[in-house]
């Protein structure tokens, strides 16, 4: 019973910490909000699966020929893509911060 719990509650306190971090984000800074916006969807999306079925639902799955390569759903996607676009922003802005600096 536990573990049923934890991945949950760990779940809503991402989201809450999220969403806390959104709250302060400026509206000119476009990449975090879109990066933001995607892991808070897909952490929703998630834990909906989890609250609704008790597990996340993987119902994509890339196979190449023979090889299997993974298996993950919709909401998978959104956070990775999500991280990927605030790694980006964190390297747009770094380099602008360096360049005006110097």
């Amino acid at each position: 019973a536990n573990k049923q719990l934890l991945m949950p509650g760990i779940a809503v306190v991402a989201l809450a910490a999220i969403l806390a971090y959104a709250w302060q984000v400026g509206p000119r800074e476009t990449l975090t909000r879109a990066g933001l916006a995607l892991i808070l969807g897909g952490a929703a999306g998630n834990l909906i699966d989890r609250a609704s079925v008790g597990y996340v639902v993987d119902f994509v799955d890339v196979y190449w020929r023979t090889h299997h390569f993974w298996a993950f759903n919709v909401a998978d996607s959104a956070i990775t893509v999500g991280a990927g676009l605030l790694i980006l922003d964190m390297l747009v802005v770094t380099r602008a911060d360096v360049s005006t600096a110097i």
